[in-house]
């Protein structure tokens, strides 16, 4: 019996967006996490910002598919939005769009810590909408 949904294994397959982010000249490089792998989530967001608006995002992750699938879905999402349109949406969201089942949830909440700790460093004034 396969526990995934498609959507979950598709994005697990190809997880393009792991990884860190090389230094580039003209471009801020931000970066959150949260977690701890002792108790089996840990996420570390990077984030490329240009001309107020979110260039490149990476990640490392050590968790369960459903978290690594998260984490690139997100990557590529974000990617390219400008920072004052940018809307990350939130856990219980993200979980009713990719599947994810509600035992995982706590995952998710982590992944949205690590999040939200690389974007808030984008501007202090940032009004970023994670409740939509």
């Amino acid at each position: 019996m396969d526990l995934l949904e498609p959507e979950i294994r598709e994005l697990f397959a190809a997880l393009d967006h792991a990884g860190d982010i090389p230094e580039r000249a003209g471009a801020r490089i931000l970066h959150g996490e949260a977690g701890l792998e002792a108790l089996g989530t840990r996420v570390r967001f990077w984030l490329r910002v240009s001309d107020e608006r979110l260039l490149e995002v990476r990640y490392r992750a050590y968790g369960c598919p459903h978290t690594l699938a998260t984490c690139e879905w997100l990557a590529r999402s974000l990617e390219g939005q400008s920072l004052a349109a940018l809307k990350p949406g939130n856990p219980i969201a993200w979980a009713q769009h990719l599947g994810v089942p509600a035992a995982k949830l706590g995952r998710l909440l982590v992944v949205e810590d690590a999040l939200l700790a690389g974007l808030t460093q984008c501007d202090n004034s940032l009004s970023l909408n994670v409740v939509k």
